[in-house]
């Protein structure tokens, strides 16, 4: 054969070698079908916005199974027999909308929505499983979200639970029963997605013709084979070497592969049933290729029901985590340890366990010989032209006791900052070890074996505090981690190592020879199932407005069918572009050279700066906090790795990131000095200040008893955006038409215009919605947008422009790294009697969006400033330039000045709170503090932590309470356009406002319903246009939905007055009588209004919040959990509590994801950015959140300044996340006190607080690993 066949939604799919070898399913969905509701972000399969499902014949049990993968991943080559189900099959607009989709709308899991298909598709593949709500919160460490903060996701799956709660069951009733309610407006479908063709005998579930036979499909330059039997592997074996083939099973390895390539031979396994089979004689014998979810599944059922291999549990348990479910059902046993066959350094989890009980890897050659290795023997043995048949797992006697380990960045899809597996052969009678395995990942590329400790311990009773700490000294000697910039430091991971050994002895230790402190160091931190209520007010005799309805968008999103930017469908004709990046931190550019990629078929142009006809400048100084030039591509004066330095055009998005890889470029002028990349660095050379705004005190207090100093330090945050920045741009008529993933279309089409020496009024701008932008979209897309025009422009094509994940994290910046300095003087109540402070914020590369004024505005806003001295700075790094980030500049400064109270507080021995209380000089936060204590039991959860921390050394648990006051200005304008239809009497609206998740269109067409007294239905919210907004700001500052909401009053008031003579004259005239009346009458019904900041009714206010959290350490490990949160916050009159909720949730999860998991790792020789991939930059993910979330607003709380009663919401929940670093310190404090240190001091601890942050504060000695 010399085509693969599959189907997709049923239909009959054959690809042969018209399609580029390389082309991934996700690919050949999106622009060979125009299926563009599957999406992609990382394409390293770790967001799981690409997730499809697949039922195919599983060949480890013969059965057909429906399962999960990541289309990003799989080649469209390698889905031959499968029938695949895309998101658009599962349920749509025509057919009706599936359960999944209706009750993922309905919960509110969707904000931005780009990532909701994917979770719909997980969950497709699941929820006919039978699964338990623990067993189904457990099997979403594949899917990624920023905007929700995952609990309202989680309540939609759990929903599907073989045991849902009550309440969850009450909530699917109401969703049914108002789906009925609304019949075809929001149709449930009930259909099964056929697996079988409708137009075709052909079926994935009916045996193929010829299912043996190989495929060969041949392209100029490279073959793909498809093989069914071993036979057949070295049959190309004997044409080929090594460096030119690769086996491909699910492909899911290439993911951990810097700069992967194909070779030009690619052999797809993934059929050979005879390498998934297993059996057992004396041993499990194990197929190389068994995937592992199926060996995961066999673990777990082989130890039931074999006594000898009950250890296989063990195993199972670890391979739960990980990777996740859809590269686990795909990516193979041996695919895992040819990683570390391949890159020693590798932490494969894999051989990990399979050498701690001496497995046997069985290899064939192509000479038929057959090889015995031990799995250390097998990573020196050359695989040139060899193959790994099986795996022999031993049976292992019950006095054998098997514990493994795997400490993340977070509890799901992580490679391991260490892993390790204990095994040791105990004579039950002595209590003697007669051996001991210790084995451990990440410690170096060469260290597997702690070798000297075995020997050790062989024929030692362990159960001894002389025996266990001689075995410590010995294993914190031989542990000799590498130094690897892109990993936790050396001391910290040894740490670990000895750590985790500890925990190992505590876990097998009797009680009776314990100190009973010390049992809980002995277990894992287990979380149960995760739980949530929220409590808002509504008012049904304004609805509309106050109604907790759906997201206008919601459904649409489930369903795929909401448009972004990359799922226009794709034109004649259209190319693709993408960055070439500098790979130096200065100097110019002197000679790139494409000739290699553009003798590459389907690479078409290459561009450079002297390419740009205008300004070479994706910024225009004199907009909004926008004062200097960037350029779109860097030609003088590089400033920092990874620059843009030119443009690579080609047919397709994947040649075209490849090819970009491929341009040689060299440099001149290029200094041999390091790059400067932190604030203390940029700070000692003054040409690279610049001084911000000033608080200068008004005197200072008589009564200083105690002077405090210290410094805070946070670090920049990537936005995680999951949609990239992404432009596509269409030469029309004279002009350009730009479809941009914008918070500030102003500035894309002024940029453009000015880039191209082209008249603004030839670029058209329009933005339908953004999946995602947290601010980092304000500015930062207009260097995408200014190249796909130049690339449009010059080649007169459309061009297509998405950021790669690795590029767009490089350039994109992100959050303003800030250090504060203070000195602050109190009297013995904490009271400040002045207060010094130096305010430093790193912007990068550039000064535009100098956010000082924010920082000073946050800082200590709900206290009494008549004291403070604040003086603020931006430092210039090499560094992308930094930009706005969710309440930029405002939550650093809250965060900044609240670190300041909680030392004030450590060092006077003071409730924090108490010290809070006495500086304020607000009067809503000390009512809303009370409040919160009692709604959360503050006071009696605290006692009780108190309690179990002292009998808990190496567990530890803490609960803090924090507040917020936001102070909100309107700033800037926003217009709104409302057009009434005289057919039917509906409504549209169009506004200078972009929807990017935070539901501006939801309250738009709430208060536009309210305000003309009709149904919502009535009315609809429609795309973004330069024309209707021109010359307007951004959508940001968390003001743009209330300021959109203010034109849409005063457009529909507009429209009332005209309609209100014919109104009177008319009398008792229904709604569409009204308007068809004046239609007829030629009265205009649209009307277009344009708010400014100095609208005589709305002033500036305050949002308020306060937050209890509570959270568990792990003591050993540094590994942590949030136990409960509960946030009470003033949002006013909410226009719709459904959304609202979502958005302090989500920012709030944002914030505890940023002080905990987020930071940017930098060469310090050269300034690349290392950790620049999903893999590497870690965010929460569902089973990071809160196990308890409680939200509250506040009641009877009507702002009488905003619009309508309401009150901002989206930026605050950040604002007070901060909580879980005060949270955690209290951990660290009292494990430090059992540890013997003087805990009078208040100790600086790095943020974010990593598991190496965390294990550095708590600087626990292994002398204290004793047992009793």
């Amino acid at each position: 054969m010399s085509c693969v066949e599959f189907t997709i939604n049923g239909k009959l799919c054959s690809v042969s070698g018209s399609v580029p070898i390389e082309t991934t399913l996700f690919a050949f969905l999106r622009y060979t079908l125009g299926l563009p509701g599957t999406k992609a972000m990382c394409y390293q399969g770790v967001c799981g916005v690409c997730i499809v499902n697949v039922t195919a014949k599983r060949p480890t049990t013969g059965t057909i199974e429906t399962f999960s993968v990541n289309s990003c991943l799989v080649l469209v080559l390698s889905c031959h027999g499968w029938d695949i189900t895309t998101i658009e099959a599962v349920g749509n607009r025509l057919d009706g909308y599936s359960e999944e989709q209706t009750r993922i709308a309905a919960f509110n899991g969707t904000q931005c929505g780009f990532c909701t298909p994917g979770w719909v598709m997980q969950l497709h593949s699941l929820k006919d499983k039978n699964l338990s709500m623990l067993e189904l919160e457990n099997s979403f460490g594949s899917n990624t979200c920023r905007c929700t903060g995952f609990r309202p996701i989680l309540d939609t799956v759990k929903s599907f639970a073989s045991n849902p709660t009550p309440e969850l069951c009450k909530a699917v009733k109401d969703i049914e029963d108002l789906s009925v309610c609304m019949k075809d407006k929001a149709k449930i479908c009930r259909q099964k997605c056929s697996s079988v063709s409708s137009d075709s005998d052909w079926s994935i579930v009916s045996d193929v013709k010829n299912a043996n036979e190989m495929i060969v499909i041949r392209y100029d330059d490279k073959i793909f084979y498809k093989v069914f039997e071993i036979d057949q592997i070295f049959d190309i074996f004997r044409n080929y070497s090594s460096e030119h083939y690769m086996l491909i099973d699910g492909n899911t390895g290439k993911a951990a592969i810097k700069n992967f390539e194909y070779p030009p031979i690619l052999i797809d396994i993934s059929n050979v049933v005879a390498l998934k089979q297993h059996s057992i004689d004396q041993n499990l014998i194990l197929g190389a290729n068994i995937s592992l979810e199926d060996c995961l599944i066999l673990f777990r059922n082989v130890a039931v029901d074999r006594e000898e291999f009950r250890y296989l549990d063990v195993f199972a348990k670890h391979l739960d985590l990980v990777a996740h479910i859809p590269v686990r059902e795909i990516g193979s046993v041996a695919g895992n340890v040819m990683l570390k066959h391949m890159m020693r350094s590798y932490q494969s989890d894999v051989f990990l366990l399979f050498e701690s009980v001496g497995t046997i890897v069985n290899i064939r050659s192509v000479s038929g010989t057959q090889s015995s290795l031990t799995m250390q023997e097998f990573l020196e043995f050359d695989m040139n032209g060899k193959l790994i048949v099986n795996f022999e797992l031993p049976p292992l006697g019950a006095n054998h006791i098997i514990r493994s380990y795997k400490i993340m960045p977070r509890n799901q899809n992580a490679l391991a900052i260490v892993n390790a597996v204990f095994n040791i052969k105990l004579n039950s009678g002595t209590n003697k070890i007669e051996k001991a395995t210790i084995v451990y990942g990440n410690i170096s590329g060469h260290f597997i074996h702690a070798i000297q400790t075995e020997k050790y311990l062989q024929g030692k009773n362990i159960y001894c505090n002389e025996t266990l700490q001689n075995a410590i000294n010995i294993l914190n000697r031989e542990v000799a981690p590498d130094d690897d910039p892109s990993k936790p430091s050396p001391k910290v991971r040894r740490k670990l190592a000895v750590g985790l050994f500890y925990k190992f002895i505590l876990s097998i230790t009797p009680a009776n020879l314990t100190n009973s402190k010390y049992h809980s160091g002995g277990q894992n931190l287990t979380r149960p199932v995760s739980r949530g209520e929220q409590h808002f007010q509504t008012d049904s005799s304004l609805f509309p407005l106050n109604q907790p309805v759906d997201k206008l968008e919601a459904i649409i999103q489930a369903s795929g069918e909401a448009q972004f930017v990359n799922d226009i469908p794709t034109m004649p004709n259209e190319v693709f572009a993408a960055f070439v990046l500098s790979t130096v931190h200065n100097g110019d550019v002197d000679v790139i050279d494409a000739s290699d990629a553009l003798e590459k078929n389907g690479v078409i142009a290459l561009f450079t700066a002297k390419d740009i006809p205008g300004k070479n400048s994706f910024i225009y100084p004199g907009y909004q906090l926008q004062t200097e030039d960037e350029e779109i591509l860097a030609d003088k004066n590089i400033k920092f790795y990874g620059q843009p330095i030119a443009i690579i055009v080609a047919d397709t998005q994947d040649l075209a990131v490849r090819a970009a890889k491929w341009v040689k470029v060299t440099y001149k002028n290029v200094k041999s000095i390091p790059p400067v990349l932190t604030i203390d660095q940029a700070t000692k050379d003054s040409t690279r200040v610049v001084t911000g705004d000033v608080l200068t005190s008004k005197g200072k207090g008589e009564d200083v008893t105690k002077v405090i100093k210290g410094t805070y330090e946070i670090g920049g945050q990537y936005h995680y955006y999951m949609e990239t920045l992404s432009c596509l741009v269409v030469p029309v008529d004279k002009g350009l038409e730009v479809h941009d993933s914008s918070q500030w279309i102003d500035l894309t089409q002024s940029a453009i215009s000015r880039s191209l020496c082209l008249p603004e009024s030839k670029v058209l701008v329009m933005v339908r919605r953004l999946g995602g932008g947290f601010g980092g979209k304000i500015s930062r897309n207009v260097q995408v947008a200014c190249a796909s025009a130049l690339v449009a422009h010059k080649l007169d094509l459309p061009c297509r422009f998405i950021l790669p994940f690795e590029t767009n994290i490089t350039i994109a910046g992100g959050r303003l790294p800030t250090q504060c300095i203070y000195e602050v003087g109190v009297n013995d109540e904490g009271k400040i009697q002045y207060l010094k402070a130096v305010i430093n914020e790193d912007c990068g590369c550039s000064q535009n969006e100098n956010i000082l004024s924010y920082s000073l505005g946050g800082f200590g806003i709900c206290y009494n400033r008549d004291f403070y001295d604040v003086k603020t700075f931006n430092v210039r790094t090499d560094t992308p330039s930094n930009t706005f980030a969710r309440a930029p500049g405002t939550m650093e400064g809250i965060s900044s000045m609240e670190n300041i109270m909680e030392h004030i507080a450590y060092e006077l021995h003071k409730d924090p709170t108490d010290v809070r209380l006495v500086n304020m000089t607000d009067t809503d936060l000390p009512i809303l503090i009370e409040k919160l204590k009692t709604m959360a039991d503050y006071k009696n959860r605290e006692e009780d932590i108190n309690v179990f921390n002292k009998n808990n050394r190496w567990i530890k648990r803490g609960i803090t309470l924090n507040i917020m006051l936001f102070p909100i200005e309107y700033y800037g304008n926003y217009s709104a356009l409302v057009s009434i239809y005289r057919g039917d009497g509906t409504v549209t609206i169009t506004s200078g406002g972009i929807e990017m998740g935070q539901g501006l269109n939801t309250k738009a067409a709430q208060v536009c319903a309210y305000t003309l007294g009709i149904p919502l239905e009535k009315v609809s919210v429609i795309s973004n246009y330069s024309f209707v907004c021109n010359n307007e700001v951004f959508t940001g500052s968390s003001i743009a939905s209330e300021s959109v909401c203010y034109a849409i009053i005063k457009a529909c008031e507009t429209i009332k007055g005209r309609l209100k003579p014919l109104n009177d004259e008319l009398k008792n005239a229904s709604w569409l009588e009204l308007i068809q009346e004046a239609a007829k009458r030629e009265i205009d019904l649209s009307a277009k209004y344009m708010m400014t900041d100095m609208e005589p009714d709305l002033k500036g206010y305050s949002a308020y919040a306060v937050v209890a959290l509570e959270v568990e350490m792990d003591v050993l490990t540094g590994s942590f959990q949030i136990l409960r949160q509960d946030i009470l916050e003033d949002v006013g009159l909410s226009a719709n509590p459904k959304i609202d909720v979502g958005q302090v949730e989500g920012a709030f999860i944002q914030g505890c994801s940023y002080f905990t998991k987020e930071k940017f790792i930098y060469d310090k020789t050269t300034g690349k950015l290392l950790n620049n991939d999903a893999l590497h930059y870690e965010v929460f993910l569902a089973k990071d959140i809160a196990i308890d979330t409680r939200t509250y607003f506040r009641y009877n709380s009507k702002n009488p300044k905003g619009v309508l009663g309401s009150k901002s919401v989206g930026e605050m929940g950040i604002c007070t996340a901060h909580s879980i670093i005060y949270a955690l310190r209290k951990c660290i404090v009292d494990s430090r006190k059992d540890s013997g240190y003087d805990i009078s001091k208040w100790i600086n601890v790095d943020i974010p607080l990593t598991t190496e942050s965390i294990l550095t504060a708590l600087d626990v000695n292994p002398s204290e690993f004793i047992l009793s």
